[in-house]
């Protein structure tokens, strides 16, 4: 299994183990307070894991579970995957960022330092030209970690009703 380590933490690729400290994230609907969702239910977060889990058979990639590398605790997740959201041939058609933390987490700079760690593996893996990824207009925390790795704002788009700004990161080979 892949794992990676930064200074503070350690990513590894999600399992159905991860469930148990992960589902609680995605239950907390102020996680997604940008987004007017409530959260997700249980069936909506154990598919939502088994999705994340199956990107890596699929794809060789996808999104890793962020551990505390102190003590081992949840912070959350972040990686690359082909989310197919249905935007467009050349957005649908890139690995799409993400990243997830949990409140506990936030504001300490743990998506910054694991979204990168996340892309240097990504980029040297998959030598890609271009990723991209979808934010919610009104999420200035994530606009600025997805600024941080290099992410610039190209268009605007209307996803399940939410207002968002498509980025991409331009890759040098």
């Amino acid at each position: 299994m892949i794992t990676i380590e930064t200074e503070r933490l350690i990513l590894r690729p999600q399992t159905i183990t991860d469930f148990d400290v992960w589902y609680p994230m995605y239950a907390d609907p102020q996680i997604f307070h940008v987004t007017n969702s409530p959260g997700f239910t249980p069936e909506e977060g154990w598919n939502r894991i088994l999705r994340n889990i199956g990107h890596w058979s699929t794809f060789g990639f996808g999104i890793f579970s962020i551990f505390q590398k102190t003590d081992g605790i949840f912070l959350g997740e972040t990686g690359l995957a082909n989310f197919h959201r249905g935007i467009d041939a050349g957005f649908d058609n890139c690995a799409e960022a993400s990243w997830v933390i949990s409140r506990a987490a936030q504001s300490r700079g743990i998506a910054k330092e694991a979204a990168e760690a996340a892309h240097q593996w990504y980029v040297d893996s998959f030598a890609p030209s271009r990723t991209v990824c979808l934010i919610v207009k009104h999420h200035p925390a994530s606009i600025h970690v997805a600024e941080y790795l290099g992410y610039r704002i190209y268009d605007e788009y209307l996803y399940k009703g939410a207002e968002c700004f498509k980025l991409e990161c331009l890759w040098e080979k």
